[in-house]
């Protein structure tokens, strides 16, 4: 530290000398001065119409894919440069409609430096089915992917792989044997890698230059130089020849310059000494000249990202919580980086930002920490944390320990101190839990600068308690948990006085102790707890500040709401509270919220709630069990008309609140939802003009539903289980509505009149339905899905239906009408269908499902 502070001491020295050197005064103002943007800033995302020059390759490698299918197993490799452009070419192959065409699964997982068979194999399967089956053994999950590609034609990406091993590889393509067609595609900027995978190599060249000044104009001049001034557009090719041809280093200069018109910025960019430090067609000099034009309040943001190991799926508004617990920003309002941008990071935080993995025992003494580290990430087998725990590293701000059992390398551990006679598994057990005993006494007090803590676990951890010693980080900022089976935390918790953000990921949390109500700086509680959390402490209602408060709680009632201005997110309320309580709640006040569920079931039934999209849920244990009381209860929830969001169930009045009729109430609302309000008869909205969905489920109180009243901007609809629905009127009026969606009534049919710019028709379940009727509807109709609808026995009009347009439709006999462009047809769900006509005359037929209770058809 004396020497740190000594060279900072001799910096300030020589700035000292030239300021003095240059006659600079204390009134001298900015070298440069805030020159007016030529354009307002414009919205900008990365899709297709940012990717300029890759046509030719992207050809090559589709056609690479689809050669030779005669052969069951080929990998294609794409081998090229840092920033070269290597996934954007597999991203765009991949998502290609030939080759979605082709193939029954496709998956893509990013490998990275560590190559992990079962992390990898377990990523792949979890890639291509969508479903994660908790395994961990790799034979398990070898037999699961190998039963999942069994007879299947597959296209795997895997991106970014660095490994070398040949056993490795050979163990990881095992279990595709059993598909019938294999074709991976492989990134990676290591020959030798591609050399072991027995590949077919493709090396994308550098973009040229015209493609390259394109990809420039695009972030630098908003996609064309027009308008701009003739110096800088001669400055700009100057600076994008300097890129080498490589499109990040062409994107992180031109984002780095847009809408820049000060001459002098420029110049500097262009000059800069960092373009011949580099070898040529290096894209280091362009991002190293894009990190040191970062403002210096947004240098350390960027640097702790280099904490956590390469490939590592960061929470925006997890990161964004680290920034403000070490001050890097105001409180105001999911990423990953890329690799290369990794290695940026990495290359200015030198030492101050470490990650380690460590599996074994020896990578222990391979890697042990700088005692300069300042923010640490440690992740691996519990039992091998401790140690690191034990080192010298009394400057840490940032601990991260990412805790995960691992029996695969106990394994080795129990082989060598246990005789043969001994039974493994057991040994595995008893070594694990006195790990689990060791981090539990573990020592934090030694890190007495650290701001911020993360213990996260899986469900193996079986960690039960976490050590005392937290609670002696007095300059704890942010405290992030995630431990399944953690029941309690230490009673002592509210000597964190400087603690904001308290993050609770644990299934079986009993209760939070009372000394919680001393965390007076606490402005986010986030509690994971599922259907445990049964106690809230009282101290909690003295907690006016907190912004963001996501939990699962059984209370009684809502008025410790009251203070609480600042909540914002999403809320649900089930359960009829006592209605005093409800204005106490004082919902009118909370501007922030920005989604209200209501459940007026005194036995707050589950019904219609998304638990992920669900901030703060609160079920009332007692209640009144008078259904009379749901109204006057509801009108005193009535809430802040900046809300967005409102969902209204199990309502047993046939009065409406006030509020929901008042469109000023209502003046921002997009989403409504009426789910099991029996007696309501028809819509209290009324000229609700940002309104863009409607869901009605389950309200048998309609007959007919007139949707005259709604706003014409309506985008959505969707009306299920209104059983007593007979007519809708309305529908015509509807101009935005882009989707209708009609399941489970007993509806016998739809007024399409003036639905011009409908595009999704869904009808599933409606027995009611014998002919339908769709000549009225738009060509611009893109997806039709009619199933289940068993009584259905004509369908009129589809012959105006677009050759684009999906068809999904069961019961359907006579095929003549379609229209010869067709491309895709699925009939299923027609347990009686024995004969298909007409199939003849689609001539560009290229995808035909029939499925579902099928037995027989000529």
């Amino acid at each position: 530290m004396v020497d740190r502070l000594n060279k900072i001491r001799s910096r300030f020295d020589e700035i000292a000398k030239d300021r003095e050197a240059l006659q600079l005064r204390e009134s001298d103002g900015a070298r440069r001065p805030n020159n007016k943007l030529l354009r307002p800033p414009t919205g900008h995302m990365v899709d297709e119409a940012s990717i300029f020059g890759r046509d030719a390759e992207i050809e090559e490698v589709i056609n690479l894919l689809l050669f030779e299918k005669e052969k069951p197993f080929s990998v294609i490799s794409i081998i090229g440069k840092g920033g070269l452009g290597k996934t954007t070419i597999a991203q765009l192959v991949y998502k290609d409609e030939r080759v979605t065409r082709c193939f029954d699964l496709f998956g893509w997982v990013c490998v990275s430096e560590e190559f992990d068979v079962g992390r990898l194999t377990k990523a792949i399967i979890e890639s291509v089915t969508k479903i994660n089956y908790g395994l961990s053994e790799l034979s398990s999950l070898q037999e699961k992917l190998a039963e999942s590609v069994k007879g299947k034609t597959i296209v795997l990406v895997l991106d970014d792989v660095w490994n070398e091993n040949q056993s490795l590889w050979d163990s990881l393509r095992v279990p595709f044997k059993e598909a019938k067609l294999v074709r991976i595609l492989v990134t990676t900027r290591n020959k030798k890698v591609a050399d072991v995978m027995q590949t077919t190599y493709f090396t994308p060249t550098n973009m040229p230059e015209d493609s390259c000044w394109q990809l420039f104009q695009h972030y630098a001049f908003c996609g064309t130089s027009d308008t701009m001034p003739p110096h800088l557009v001669n400055m700009g090719k100057d600076i994008m020849r300097k890129c080498g041809g490589l499109p990040l280093a062409v994107k992180s200069i031109a984002s780095l310059l847009r809408h820049e018109t000060d001459e002098e910025r420029w110049i500097e960019i262009l000059e800069n000494d960092l373009w011949e430090s580099y070898p040529s067609n290096d894209i280091f000099p362009a991002l190293q000249i894009s990190y040191s034009h970062l403002p210096a309040h947004l240098k350390p943001c960027f640097l702790l990202c280099s904490m956590y190991p390469k490939d590592y799926l960061l929470e925006k508004m997890h990161l964004i919580e680290l920034w403000i617990s070490h001050g890097y920003i105001e409180p105001k309002e999911r990423c990953k980086l890329h690799d290369i941008i990794h290695d940026l990071a990495r290359l200015n935080s030198e030492n101050e930002h470490y990650s380690m993995e460590i599996n074994q025992p020896l990578d222990i003494q391979k890697e042990n920490v700088p005692q300069e580290a300042c923010h640490l990430y440690v992740g691996g087998f519990l039992g091998y944390l401790n140690p690191v725990l034990q080192q010298n590293l009394m400057g840490l701000r940032t601990l991260s320990i990412d805790m995960r059992e691992c029996y695969g390398d106990l394994e080795h551990e129990c082989c060598i101190n246990n005789t043969e006679a001994l039974d493994l598994n057991s040994s595995m057990l008893e070594c694990y839990e006195a790990c689990v005993r060791d981090f539990q006494i573990c020592n934090f007090t030694k890190f007495e600068a650290l701001r911020v803590l993360e213990l996260k676990g899986n469900d193996l951890t079986r960690i039960l308690e976490i050590p005392d010693s937290i609670t002696e980080l007095k300059h704890l900022a942010h405290l992030d948990i995630k431990c399944p089976d953690l029941k309690t935390l230490p009673l002592s918790i509210g000597l964190l006085y400087n603690l904001q953000t308290l993050i609770l990921d644990c299934n079986f949390l009993e209760y939070l102790p009372e000394s919680i109500g001393s965390l007076s700086n606490l402005r986010r509680l986030i509690i994971e707890a599922v259907f445990s959390l049964n106690y809230l402490p009282h101290a909690l209602v003295n907690f006016p500040a907190i912004k963001t408060m996501k939990a699962w709680l059984k209370v009684t009632n809502v008025a410790w709401l009251k203070d609480m201005t600042d909540l914002e997110g999403n809320l649900t309320i089930k359960g009829v509270s006592n209605l005093k309580d409800a204005q106490h709640a004082n919902m009118r006040n909370k501007c922030k919220v920005e989604a209200f569920y209501i459940n007026c079931h005194p036995n707050y039934e589950n019904g219609w709630v998304d638990p992920a999209k669900s901030m703060l849920r609160i079920a009332l244990e007692s209640g009144i069990s008078v259904p009379d009381a749901n109204f006057s209860w509801l009108e005193s929830l009535q809430p802040h008309p900046n809300l967005k969001k409102l969902g209204v169930g199990s309502y047993s009045s046939a009065t409406v609140p006030v509020w929901m009729c008042d469109p000023c109430s209502l003046q921002s609302i997009q989403e409504i939802l009426l789910y099991k309000c029996h007696k309501i008869q028809s819509l209290p909205f009324n000229n609700l003009h940002t309104l863009k969905h409607l869901v009605i489920e389950y309200c048998d109180g309609f007959r007919v539903l007139q949707l005259e009243q709604l706003s014409s901007q309506l985008e959505k609809l969707e009306i299920s289980g209104c059983y007593c629905l007979e007519l809708i009127t309305g529908l015509g009026n509807l101009d935005m509505s882009a989707t209708l969606e009609i399941s489970r009534c007993e509806i016998q049919s739809l007024p399409f009149n003036n639905l011009h710019t409908l595009k999704h028709l869904v009808i599933r379940d409606c027995h009611g339905f014998r002919v339908l009727q769709l000549e009225q509807l738009s060509s611009q109709l893109e997806k039709l899905k009619i199933e289940g609808c068993f009584c259905l026995e004509l369908i009129t009009g589809l012959g105006n239906m677009d050759i684009s347009a999906t068809l999904e439709i069961s019961r359907v006999l006579q095929l003549e009408q379609l229209s010869s462009q067709l491309e895709k047809l699925e009939i299923s769900g027609c347990p009686c269908l024995e004969l298909i006509t007409g199939l003849g005359n689609l001539d560009m037929l290229a995808t035909l499902e029939i499925s579902r209770w099928i037995d027989s058809i000529n």
